[in-house]
């Protein structure tokens, strides 16, 4: 009964040890975590330092482009809309335009002193040219985004151009993305505004060129550290034994095997 005993002790503690467990040194999911923050930091924790560097510069090149263009296309950005202000009139504008007679396709706000009206639509363009003709001291229009994009495209507001005169616009080909051309102010306006859009679109590009470099940073950094544990995995296996001395059974020792 008591070698029963002994031989099934010497089973229950030598099994465990034939079973190796693998210690991983690093953690893909911290790597991941690093680079999606700041990427090339998850590749610095994968001993990657020279991908850690490739990262990290395309993350300095991606941040700067973004903010120089957009500060390049904002600075343009003001510098269109005051040459709108100064080359573009409501009161001209209205001196001419019409809804009845000229083409009109986009809306605008209109305030006479405090007393707002839409111009595009009949009623609301003869109140508003009665409360005028009454006398008035401010006379303005809401310059927001789609204004600025709107005087630079449409026949709508071709008259509110300081230099505009009847008879000399240039029809384009709207079809094919060319706008009219209704004076020569307008045309060096329509200019300046798509060059400053095309300034904020690369800004743009650079922007998503940082999301990409985050992502595809994170994804390589877990692929980096996952290579790494394979490549470097410890191994471990705990190990413990009966002490059988002459009398019998007297203690039991244990340990643990580490392979590199």
């Amino acid at each position: 009964m008591k070698r029963l005993l002994i031989t099934l002790l010497l089973l229950s503690t030598l099994l465990p040890a034939q079973i190796p467990e693998k210690i991983h040194a690093k953690s893909p999911l911290l790597g991941i975590a690093m680079s999606a923050a700041l990427p090339g930091a998850g590749q610095w924790y994968a001993d990657s330092k020279g991908m850690a560097a490739l990262y990290l510069t395309l993350e300095a090149a991606g941040i700067g482009g973004s903010v120089y263009f957009h500060q390049k296309g904002m600075q343009s950005v003001g510098a269109y809309e005051q040459y709108a202000d100064n080359h573009w009139s409501v009161s001209k504008w209205l001196d001419h335009y019409n809804p009845l007679s000229d083409p009109t396709t986009h809306t605008a706000t209109v305030y006479v002193d405090n007393r707002s009206y839409s111009p595009q639509i009949q009623q609301s363009y003869e109140a508003m040219k009665e409360d005028i003709q009454d006398g008035y001291r401010t006379l303005t229009i809401v310059r927001d985004y789609h204004f600025y994009e709107n005087i630079g495209k449409y026949e709508q507001f071709k008259a509110g151009w300081d230099d505009w005169a009847p008879g000399t616009e240039d029809p384009g080909d709207p079809l094919s993305g060319i706008y009219p051309t209704f004076s020569e102010n307008q045309s060096l306006y329509a200019l300046q505004r798509r060059a400053a859009n095309d300034l904020l679109k690369i800004g743009g590009y650079f922007g998503t060129a940082l999301f990409f470099n985050h992502f595809i940073a994170a994804i390589d950094a877990g692929l980096r550290i996952r290579y790494l544990n394979e490549k470097h995995g410890i191994s471990y296996s705990f190990f413990s034994a009966p002490l059988i001395g002459n009398t019998g059974l007297s203690g039991i020792r244990g340990g643990i095997n580490v392979r590199f």
